[in-house]
């Protein structure tokens, strides 16, 4: 028996950090990047490979002090139903890069779970998925806001809101008019998203008046942007993302080589350009006219050092 699953990668288009502070934010799935998992019967499984990430692994026990994928390997059999023994192979490929901001963890914990509800015959309800997305993100991230998965899930545009509780929770779909074309950087990251978010936490705490200002205006532009996306109006998003790039910034999570992309990317004719994802280096975003515009774009970040650049469009 096989069976398959998939979830596309994503990017943040505004909230960055603020989410987790209770501000809105809007995410937007790729239409050419993301991950598929294959599960097939195997008599020496359980066993999980992702050639890409360099990763073989068996499940593991939810001890802390266990890797992070064994444990969310562990705890997707568990919640299909699947037994720990379970007789079977899966294999996670894609073109998604990991830990850069375009929400891998994500999705291989949805496209997971889609392969290993599909090969043990249970079907996933929405609210299936976004539950067992919640804990394999926690096995990631520790407390993650839900944007992340919540996106890959839903697939498209999503505008979300975390408030005190689930019941309180915004999440609504946004329809674009038309493909909005990206030119993408991608580069090292300085640590992963669990570490970025707590130091910012931290430093926030100690200056609650100097940090509670930013994250209310990075919210504030969760709005604007999503009434840009709706219009159509690429010009406008493009001022957006210049502004929700000044702000990150001003948190203290871009760097050097984020500064560098986004400043490239304008240079070459970008509408606006911006970091997406928790910083530390990783990937921006630069939205573009059309697809030649962000072609030229991309081929203009991949002359900076250490930089792997592409074009690709938000899955409407």
């Amino acid at each position: 028996m096989t069976a398959t699953g998939a979830a596309p990668g994503k990017v943040i288009l505004f909230g960055e950090h603020a989410v987790v502070h209770g501000q809105p934010a809007i995410a937007c799935t790729l239409s050419d990047r993301g991950v598929a998992s294959t599960c097939t019967a195997d008599p020496d499984g359980p066993r999980l490979d992702m050639p890409e990430w360099g990763q073989s692994v068996r499940p593991a026990t939810t001890d802390r002090a266990v890797e992070a994928v064994p444990r969310a390997f562990a705890l997707a059999l568990a919640f299909v139903g699947l037994p720990a023994e379970a007789r079977l192979r899966v294999t996670v490929e894609g073109n998604l890069p990991p830990s850069v901001g375009m929400g891998s963890s994500a999705a291989f914990s949805v496209a997971l779970l889609r392969g290993l509800a599909a090969f043990a015959q249970r079907p996933l309800t929405e609210a299936d998925l976004l539950e067992g997305g919640t804990q394999l993100e926690g096995v990631f991230h520790g407390d993650p806001s839900g944007l992340d998965h919540t996106t890959v899930a839903l697939g498209g545009c999503v505008y979300f809101r975390r408030a005190g509780s689930d019941q309180d929770k915004v999440v609504r779909r946004i329809a674009l008019p038309a493909p909005v074309h990206l030119a993408m950087g991608v580069t090292a990251r300085a640590g992963n998203t669990r570490q970025l978010v707590a130091r910012l936490k931290t430093r926030a705490a100690d200056a609650p008046r100097a940090f509670a200002p930013v994250f209310d205006a990075i919210g504030a532009l969760a709005g604007e942007g999503e009434r840009a996306l709706e219009a159509g109006d690429w010009a406008r998003l493009g001022v957006l993302f210049d502004v929700n790039h000044g702000l990150v910034n001003a948190l203290g999570v871009s760097t050097l080589a984020c500064e560098l992309m986004v400043d490239r990317a304008r240079a070459a004719g970008a509408l606006g350009a911006k970091l997406t994802g928790a910083g530390g280096g990783g990937a921006v975003i630069a939205v573009c006219e059309d697809a030649t515009h962000a072609r030229a774009v991309a081929a203009a970040l991949d002359g900076l050092p250490e930089v792997r650049a592409f074009a690709t469009t938000l899955q409407a």
